[in-house]
């Protein structure tokens, strides 16, 4: 999914962001906008929105001389999503529901989503387009399958979608994680805590959404053997919609404009979409 005109003003508030995260005095953050404009004016259209971040957010870290610059995001989203009693999930669609819900969770979302008055508000909620019963009825016949991670904080929900996956059916699940921090996404380092329930990839993507260009060969191969994909979160459909050739269901709560209209869903709706 390309960029649109409301992409530039979302990856500009990103860099604002970022740079009151890291409490940057008033010189540095200028020098980490002018940079964030400078890619923006050299970027063609045809680039998807995770494509731009990844230069962006390189840039501020080579200002900042931060690796993970949005390092202490991740850590206190983790602890909110700890925070949260998960143990009254017990069916599978609750679970995929809970992990749609999770992904509010985003630093780098242009409209911030409350967790817990979402869990309130949308877990007896109805998916705007739901997918569920072909997913379960493929559950069945699928023996390995690729979940491909999104936010920090997230992957505590997603684990436990995961946990509830694999005590109803025999499947090997391999989770995808980005190979380098981006904005707030979820890498080895993080998903440490879900070894137990799959596989942990690093693809090497060091891009905001599983971009196959940038994928590692073993990443790669198992993305296109799965029986079955999983893709969490905005960026990875604005990565894979219209790019990949095989089927995969995404996952993920519509937090923009400009994906709202590509779906056809207003700000807030949950997704279950196979495509």
């Amino acid at each position: 999914m390309t960029i649109k005109p409301d992409c530039i003003t979302c990856i500009m508030n990103q860099t604002l962001k970022v740079c009151k995260l890291l409490e940057l005095d008033d010189e540095t953050s200028k020098q980490a906008l002018d940079a964030t404009a400078n890619i923006l004016m050299q970027s063609s259209l045809q680039m998807t929105p995770p494509q731009i971040a990844k230069e962006t957010y390189a840039a501020i870290a080579e200002i900042t001389g931060e690796e993970d610059p949005v390092a202490k995001a991740k850590t206190q989203a983790t602890c909110m999503a700890l925070s949260v009693d998960t143990s009254f999930i017990k069916t599978l669609h609750d679970a995929v529901k809970f992990a749609v819900i999770g992904n509010v969770i985003d630093f780098g979302a242009q409209k911030q989503l409350d967790l817990n008055e979402t869990i309130r508000s949308h877990l007896h909620r109805s998916f705007a387009i739901d997918d569920f019963d072909t997913f379960e009825k493929e559950l069945k016949h699928t023996k390995h399958m690729v979940y491909i991670g999104d936010n920090t904080g997230e992957h505590i929900f997603d684990k436990r979608l995961i946990e509830i996956i694999k005590a109803h059916y025999n499947i090997k699940i391999y989770y995808f994680v980005r190979g380098k921090p981006i904005i707030n996404d979820v890498t080895v380092k993080e998903a440490a805590m879900l070894k137990d329930v799959a596989t942990i990839v690093d693809t090497g993507v060091p891009t905001p959404g599983f971009d196959l260009s940038y994928a590692n060969e073993t990443s790669k191969a198992l993305f296109e053997s799965a029986d079955m994909v999983l893709a969490k979160g905005m960026g990875n459909y604005e990565s894979l919609y219209d790019v990949c050739n095989r089927p995969l269901y995404y996952l993920f709560i519509v937090k923009c404009n400009v994906v709202s209209q590509a779906i056809g869903q207003g700000v807030g709706e949950l997704i279950f979409t196979r495509h």
